[in-house]
C-alpha cells in the first residue's frame, strides 16, 4: 500500500494562493473570548446536513464536523484529522483508514467509530437522500467497516479529485450516526460532529452561535465563542466592523482603499476560485443561436466591466480555470469589444433592427453593477436588456431550478481540483447548477474521463479541451476570477489556504 503522506499524483502542488481558509486568532484577545464575523457570502444558512449545503454552510461546516483529513492551514497539503492513518491500494481502489480513539461527538452522543464514517459517506450516494454532493462520492462501493475504528473504503473505480473536493471537503463530514437517527429532520437545524465547535443556537435572519467542544480531541480553539452574522450587504458588514460588532468581514471591493488607509484595521486582498460569467439560456430563443450569443460576446467590454463593477482590482480571465489550476488554458482567444462585428451578426440571425431581452441577476453588490454596466453596452448594437433582480442566494431556484428567458449574471466558488470547475455545467445539471441550460456530450464525456485519470498530464489535456468546446460554442462570456477583501481587527490574524472560502475559526497556541 501507498502511505497517502507521500503526496500521490492526484494530489495538486499549487505556488499560488487563490483562496482562503480563515484561522482567526492565535492571541484570543477579543473581549470574553467571543469572537464576531460577518458569516460566509453574508448569507444565513438554510441547513446543517452536509448533504444538502447551499453555500454559507461550508464554513461552519470546518468548526463543526471533522473529516478523516484536512488541508493544513496556511498550505493545500493534507494531514491527519480524525484519522490516524489512511492508506491507498496501489491501484487507487481500496482505502484503508484507523480512526483515532476516544474522539467524542458534541452533545454526548459518544465516541465516533467506523460505523459514523461508513454511515456519512454511503448516505451521500443514497439516491433517497438525494445529495448534491453525489457526484463526489460516485465511485464508492461501499464503506466495510473492519473493527470498531477501522474500516476500508473500497471504490468500484479511480477518482483523482477524491482528496481535495471529497475526503477533505463537504461529503467528507463525518455525523453522528445516532444523532441523526434520533434527530430525523431536526438534524439540519441541530448538527452533530466532532469538531472544535459544536452547534449553540441559530436565530434565523439574525445569528448562529457556536461554542467551543471542551472534550475535541485537537488543538484547543483560541475562542470560546463564535458569533456568525448574515449580512447581505457589504455597506451594512463595514458599518458594523466600524463600530466594533464585527471582528472580521468581507468588504467591497470600493472599500478596499478606504480600510487600506485605517491604521486599526489589517486588510487581506485574496485572489479567489471563483468565476464570473455573462451567461445564457441556451434552450430559448434567440439566445439557441449562435450567432447572436456571439454578437453578444462582440457587445461586451469585459475590461470595461471589470474597471467599473470590481472597482479595477481583480484581473481579466479568458477562460474558466483560474492560473495555477491544473489544465489553466493560457493560450484561451482574448476576445475585444467589435460594435460592427456584433450588429452584422445580430442581422444574420435575423435582428438587424436589435432585440429584447433580460438579464436575471441576484442581488449581490458586484453582479447588479456589472449586469448594469453590460446592459449599456448591449444597447450600443440594439439589444434592450431589462434587469431583473432577485434576492442574494435565490440563484439556484430562479436560474438553476428555474428557467428563465434572456441572459443571466453570475459567478460560482470553486475548489483546487479542476473537475469540479465543470461539474456544474454537465447535460445532468440541467435543472440545478447548471444555469446555462446547456448540453455537450463530448462536454460530458471528458467531464466522466477527467474525474476517472490520475495522470495529471493527461487531464491537463482533457480539461484544456472542454474550455475550447466552451469557447467554441460561445457559451457564456467570462469576465474575472474575482477577489476578496477581509479585514480584521489587531489581534485577529488570519492565514490563507489555497482551497474552497471556509473559515477555519480556531488555531492551536
Amino acid at each position: 500500500m501507498n502511505q497517502l503522506k507521500r503526496k500521490g499524483p492526484w494530489l495538486l502542488s499549487f505556488a499560488l494562493v487563490l483562496c482562503l481558509f480563515l484561522v482567526l486568532g492565535s492571541t484570543a484577545v477579543l473581549a470574553d473570548e467571543v469572537l464576531k464575523v460577518r458569516n460566509r457570502l453574508g448569507m444565513d444558512i438554510t441547513t446543517m446536513d452536509p448533504a444538502h449545503y447551499t453555500g454559507p454552510e461550508y464554513a461552519i461546516d470546518m468548526s463543526v464536523f471533522a473529516k478523516l483529513m484536512r488541508f493544513k492551514p496556511g498550505s493545500s497539503e493534507l494531514e491527519l484529522d480524525a484519522a490516524e492513518y489512511v492508506e491507498i491500494s496501489d491501484d487507487n481502489l481500496i482505502i484503508e483508514f484507523r480512526l483515532r480513539e476516544g474522539i467524542q461527538f458534541h452533545h454526548g452522543y459518544g465516541e465516533m467509530t467506523a460505523e459514523d464514517v461508513k454511515f456519512s459517506f454511503e448516505r451521500i450516494i443514497d439516491p433517497e437522500v438525494n445529495s448534491e454532493y453525489a457526484a463526489d462520492w460516485a465511485v464508492l462501493e461501499e464503506v466495510e467497516v473492519t473493527g470498531r475504528y477501522t474500516g476500508r473504503i473500497i471504490l468500484n473505480d479511480t477518482y483523482a479529485p477524491l482528496f481535495v473536493s471529497t475526503i477533505p471537503y463537504t461529503p467528507g463530514s463525518i455525523i453522528s450516526k445516532k444523532a441523526f437517527e434520533e434527530l430525523g429532520d431536526q438534524f439540519a437545524s441541530r448538527p452533530v460532529g466532532a469538531g472544535p465547535y459544536q452547534w449553540k443556537e441559530w436565530v434565523p435572519g439574525q445569528r448562529i452561535v457556536l461554542e467551543r467542544f471542551e472534550d475535541y480531541f485537537g488543538e484547543k480553539p483560541s475562542y470560546r465563542q463564535i458569533e456568525l452574522y448574515p449580512m447581505v450587504e457589504y455597506e451594512v458588514a463595514e458599518m458594523a466592523f466600524d463600530r466594533g460588532d464585527l471582528h472580521a468581514t468581507e468588504i467591497s471591493l470600493d472599500s478596499y482603499e478606504r480600510y487600506k488607509a485605517d491604521p486599526n484595521t489589517e486588510i487581506h486582498l485574496l485572489s479567489t476560485l471563483r468565476y464570473h460569467w455573462l451567461g445564457f439560456n441556451h434552450q430559448k430563443e434567440p439566445f439557441n443561436d449562435i450567432r447572436v450569443r456571439e454578437a453578444i460576446r462582440y457587445a461586451v467590454d469585459v475590461d470595461s466591466v471589470i474597471a467599473g463593477a470590481y472597482a479595477g482590482i481583480p484581473p481579466r480571465n479568458n477562460t474558466m480555470l483560474a492560473p495555477g489550476i491544473l489544465g489553466y488554458w493560457e493560450d484561451a482567444p482574448h476576445y475585444e469589444q467589435d460594435l460592427d462585428r456584433a450588429r452584422q451578426l445580430l442581422a444574420e440571425a435575423g435582428f438587424p433592427d436589435g432585440l429584447d431581452t433580460q438579464i436575471t441577476v441576484d442581488s449581490t453588490a458586484v453582479h447588479v453593477d456589472a449586469a448594469q454596466i453590460i446592459q449599456d453596452q448591449l444597447r450600443q448594437i440594439g439589444v434592450n436588456a431589462r434587469i431583473n433582480v432577485v434576492e442574494a442566494g435565490a440563484g439556484y431556484e430562479t436560474m438553476g431550478r428555474g428557467d428563465p428567458e434572456g441572459m443571466h449574471y453570475q459567478s460560482f466558488s470553486a475548489i483546487l481540483d479542476p473537475g469540479y470547475w465543470f461539474e456544474w455545467f454537465t447535460t445532468e445539471q440541467i435543472g440545478a447548477w447548471n444555469y446555462w441550460k446547456w448540453s455537450n456530450d463530448e462536454f460530458d464525456e471528458l467531464k466522466v474521463r477527467g474525474d476517472l485519470t490520475i495522470d495529471p498530464e493527461e487531464r491537463e489535456q482533457i480539461y484544456i479541451r472542454m474550455q475550447e468546446i466552451i469557447d467554441e460554442e460561445v457559451t457564456c462570456i467570462w469576465i474575472t476570477n474575482g477577489a476578496s477583501i477581509y479585514v480584521t481587527k489587531p489581534g485577529v490574524d488570519p492565514s490563507f489556504l489555497a482551497h474552497y472560502p471556509q473559515y477555519h475559526y480556531w488555531t492551536g497556541e
